[in-house]
């Protein structure tokens, strides 16, 4: 196995039959770092790579349910990598991650869905925008969203929510 390849995982979900492999490609450390903390704690097996050689290595010989993909690898970009999925695997929905030294140009956000990608995750990335993408890319394989916390004030008697 290539080094630069890492994987790590956590256990499937009671009665799911396997788990649903994820992977990252990206060479920018900052993003690596936090989708590392983001994704623990889910029931998915991670497969990390920096290139595309990588990336069509892991798409040839493994079943990948949702690809997230930083701006920059070692040898291309997330262009290269949504038009390989769109090519290889249509089926993987393709998160772009924006790493925090790239400005939020709307303009990036539209050249993604405009070559198809699934969704776009902006810095600072939240684990509730983790939860809504991952919960529509693997739908029925996820654990269900948390509850946000509440104040406690829609339960007094007498209050009623604005509407």
């Amino acid at each position: 196995m290539n080094p630069s390849v890492l994987q790590r995982g956590s256990q499937a979900l009671p009665g799911s039959s396997a788990q649903s492999t994820v992977l990252v490609a990206t060479a920018e450390p900052t993003i690596i770092t936090s989708m590392r903390e983001l994704l623990d704690g889910y029931s998915l097996r991670t497969i990390w790579v920096r290139g595309m050689e990588e990336v069509r290595a892991t798409l040839s010989k493994e079943t990948v349910s949702a690809c997230f993909c930083g701006f920059w690898l070692i040898d291309g970009t997330y262009r290269d990598v949504v038009r390989l999925l769109k090519r290889q695997a249509v089926e993987v929905p393709a998160i772009i991650v924006c790493s925090p030294s790239c400005p939020q140009e709307y303009r990036d956000y539209l050249a993604a869905l405009n070559l198809r990608a699934f969704d776009f995750l902006y810095h600072p990335y939240r684990k509730t925008d983790v939860d809504r993408i991952l919960h529509a890319a693997i739908p029925g394989r996820m654990r269900p969203l948390r509850e946000e916390p509440t104040s406690g004030m829609e339960r007094l008697p007498g209050l009623r929510k604005a509407g």
